[in-house]
């Protein structure tokens, strides 16, 4: 019913596309699938605390089992998945962590043009050392990686379908980031919570392209009363206009060009308008090869410095099936982070490149074996980094 949503298609082709397990799942009757998953990555990481100098390396191993549950009650689809991810560093035990990932969803065709669809889920993740509020050198006098809930729901009512000539999803959202540790290190700053709501409109302009228009309000609040989380406190009113298409199942795309307009609840912080855009391209000249584009700009909470981060980034995959057992990913990005309002002016670019391998030997057994670079050039001394991670795992998908 929401086939004019193609960012969503496009990011699962990019993320997932190089992996080849085709899991059946255990049917337990009554239209009950259960999925279960377990998945194995040993790698060498050659800058685990993303040091522009004396750089420590370590061999970091990743246990991530998981299980999704399907229920297909006709018209009407119910899934939950839990996940639980345990990470041990050899270097160092206090960057062992244990990560959990609970969501539910559920999605009802009330009839052949109304559809609603709820999501929600928790989320028990950390940041590693290096990566999260304190940066650069200084991340070595803290002991610990900084750790965070995340708690989302999402509601959306969809009127129309494929074949409608008007097709409009409303939606709200509420998400709030609680860090759990390192209050001292400024976390306590960085807890907010974000308020969504907003309207995408898709007309049907031709038998392969539809003409979008989306309007995005998010009201943005943080919980300590001081003034550094006070000054990050405000609305984002994103207008987006563009199209979607899809010829012939080998090209689809969107893309969406506007502006988003940041504005503080404290006056002595100045709003501003920036251009913004969403784009997704997926093309697929053969059924074993496919190519991914995405691009985006965004806007994102800030981990230290300025009121918030103004993201540009872009991403290109290519996806390629050599034969039943052996495929094999490549994927390039760039991201140009500016921290609008910081004193320093801070700016970063980070590059990203990466290969995958992988071999199937059946439809739900994968061989994995990686290799990632990841370059950051910042205009702040002492926060350039470059990093190497090269991983071999296992998965297994039921």
């Amino acid at each position: 019913m929401k086939a004019w949503k193609l960012p969503v298609v496009a990011a699962a082709a990019f993320c997932s596309g190089a992996y080849a397990v085709e899991p059946e799942g255990i049917r337990a009757g009554s239209g009950v699938t259960l999925l279960p998953t377990v998945d194995l990555t040993i790698s060498d990481d050659n800058n685990i605390y993303s040091q522009d100098a004396d750089t420590t390396s370590s061999l970091v191993t990743r246990f991530k089992p998981g299980l999704g549950i399907k229920a297909d009650l006709g018209a009407t689809e119910l899934t939950a998945l839990y996940q639980v991810e345990m990470g041990q560093y050899n270097e160092d035990d206090n960057d062992d962590y244990t990560d959990q990932l609970f969501s539910v969803g559920a999605r009802s065709e009330l009839n052949a043009r109304h559809e609603l669809a709820f999501a929600a889920k928790l989320n028990q993740a950390h940041d590693a050392r290096g990566a999260g509020t304190v940066e650069g050198s200084a991340a070595l006098t803290v002991e610990d990686p900084d750790e965070f809930d995340e708690t989302s729901a999402d509601i959306n009512y969809i009127y129309g379908s494929d074949t409608s000539f008007l097709n409009l999803d409303t939606y709200a959202g509420y998400y709030k980031k609680e860090y759990q540790n390192n209050e001292q290190f400024g976390t306590a700053d960085r807890n907010h919570d974000k308020t969504k709501i907003g309207a995408l409109l898709s007309l049907n302009v031709s038998s392969a392209t539809k003409a979008l228009l989306e309007v995005r309000s998010t009201d943005i609040a943080y919980d300590e009363d001081s003034a550094i989380a006070k000054g990050r406190e405000g609305n984002e009113l994103k207008i987006l206009a563009g199209a979607s298409w899809d010829v012939t199942g080998k090209t689809t795309g969107s893309v969406k060009v506007g502006s988003a307009a940041r504005s503080f609840d404290d006056s002595d912080v100045d709003s501003n308008t920036r251009l913004s855009w969403e784009a997704s391209v997926v093309y697929a000249p053969r059924t074993y090869s496919t190519l991914t584009l995405l691009s985006s700009q965004n806007s994102n909470e800030t981990n230290g410095a300025g009121s918030y981060i103004a993201s540009d980034y872009t991403a290109f995959g290519w996806t390629h099936t050599f034969s039943p057992f052996v495929s094999a990913m490549l994927d390039v990005s760039l991201a140009k982070d500016t921290y609008v309002d910081d004193a320093a002016g801070r700016h970063d670019e980070i590059l990203g490149y990466g290969v995958t391998g992988i071999f199937s030997p059946t439809k739900i057994i994968d061989v994995k074996a990686s290799y990632k670079m990841t370059n950051r050039d910042s205009n702040i001394d002492g926060l350039d980094y470059d990093r190497d991670i090269i991983s071999l795992g296992f998965a297994l998908a039921i």
